[in-house]
């Protein structure tokens, strides 16, 4: 029950970052089964197909066995390859390890990532489990179930909702799944550390292994062919990365990230039915999102968005108080759902009372689009404004009018002149008396 209840929340909270309906129709069509694109810094998804189905992810699982390597492992450390390789499967792909081969951690990632070498994986697994475990002796499948162990633990730390790994490779088996944006969610981010976006976008690269008596080295060729230059069919400029997969069950496979006018884009495609089919929809789906979408500024920190009455203010200062926005509210929204944005401001407090600070927070501004909310963004006073003192209260006796004045000195001259008279009266009775 509790695990039904978390999926549900989960599924809530993922549904409040897509971009309004609007927004959703592509003018293209795809075989993928599963699709999503989104914007790597917000995490919103720009367009998705069956994105929260359970798919198999094939080697695009080596995402995440890069980040945990990375994580537990220094990218200089020398690591000697064991007979731990001997356990990929003939049909597998493979870098070209072999045993005693010793290599960087750098080196190894970029065997994994590139040429997408399932012996690289087992020897990260291997690696990395012996450390963890303290156990040198630590056998292939030992391993692998360790680093399983890890890679499910990191994927919950990551937020991966509905995403199961048992291997560092994504060769396929039944209990190896994940979705199109536990996917994108992953890659967002593994894109936190520079080391893997530095790999990522390599289109070709060549590495050194010691160890076997002689110096051996390997050439590799990303097989993401958005970033090759020399494929017309496939290339695509603004390309920056990250890893394709496929099984016979997975299907063609690829996620896919791009980069043009400030902003980044992340694209899964899963279980295509050809290898050109996954390319051609990533750059489809990058390219819909860079046409159509932007981010733009919707109000600026430091602009003044309202102004407001100050009770008690002192009288030689200002009386109303300009609000302006706390920080930057960068939207981004389909281009032509910018102007439709609606913002509405209010107040903490009823009635704003002195004496106010600058940058005191006073209320915030809220942006909505179709009923939709946005975000939102305090208001803080521009300027500091003094409370009214006794002493004003006085010498704003100087401020009345003249002719108030005026009838002031007649009224007293009238009191002066009353009393005279009744003075007068007093004598005259006590004269007669």
């Amino acid at each position: 029950m509790k695990k039904g209840l978390s999926f549900i929340i989960a599924l809530i909270i993922l549904f409040i970052n897509v971009i309004p309906a609007s927004a959703q129709e592509i003018p293209f069509t795809l075989e993928s089964e599963a699709v999503i694109l989104i914007e790597e810094e917000t995490g919103k998804v720009l367009y998705e197909k069956n994105a929260y189905k359970r798919v198999y992810p094939a080697s695009t699982t080596k995402i995440l066995t890069a980040l945990i390597a990375i994580e537990y492992l220094d990218p200089n450390e020398i690591i000697k390859v064991g007979n731990e390789v001997y356990s990929v499967p003939l049909d597998a792909s493979k870098a070209g390890h072999n045993p005693g081969d010793e290599i960087t951690l750098k080196d190894l990632l970029i065997s994994l990532l590139l040429p997408s070498g399932n012996d690289s994986a087992v020897v990260i697994a291997s690696e990395v489990a012996r450390k963890t475990t303290g156990n040198e002796n630590l056998d292939v499948n030992g391993s692998i179930a360790h680093f399983a162990t890890i890679m499910n633990e990191k994927g919950k730390e990551f937020g991966l909702s509905n995403t199961n790994f048992v291997n560092p490779h994504g060769y396929h088996d039944d209990n190896h799944y994940s979705t199109a944006y536990d996917l994108a969610t992953l890659t967002r981010e593994a894109f936190k550390n520079p080391l893997f976006k530095e790999i990522i976008k390599m289109s070709t690269a060549e590495i050194g292994t010691e160890g076997n008596e002689k110096e051996q080295k390997l050439s590799f060729k990303n097989r993401n062919l958005l970033l090759d230059s020399k494929n017309k069919d496939s290339y695509y400029p603004f390309a920056t990365g990250v890893k394709t997969g496929f099984t016979n069950e997975a299907g063609q496979c690829l996620v896919a990230s791009a980069y043009k006018d400030g902003m980044s884009l992340i694209a899964v495609v899963l279980n295509n039915p050809t290898s050109d089919g996954r390319f051609n929809e990533a750059k489809a789906l990058l390219e819909y999102g860079f046409q159509n979408f932007k981010f733009q500024n919707i109000v600026t920190e430091g602009e003044t968005v309202t102004t407001v009455d100050v009770e008690k203010a002192a009288p030689k200062g200002p009386s109303q108080l300009e609000l302006v926005a706390k920080t930057d509210y960068k939207g981004l929204l389909y281009k032509e759902d910018f102007s439709r944005v609606e913002k509405s401001v209010s107040l903490f407090d009823e009635v704003i009372i002195a004496p106010i600070s600058k940058g005191q927070i006073i209320g915030k501004i809220t942006f909505t689009l179709d009923g939709e909310n946005l975000g939102d963004v305090e208001l803080i006073a521009k300027y500091d404004i003094e409370k009214r003192t006794i002493l004003d209260l006085i010498f704003s006796i100087k401020a009345i009018p003249y002719w108030c004045g005026g009838i002031g000195v007649v009224f007293i001259l009238s009191l002066i002149i009353s009393a005279i008279k009744k003075k007068k009266r007093r004598r005259r009775g006590l004269h007669f008396r």
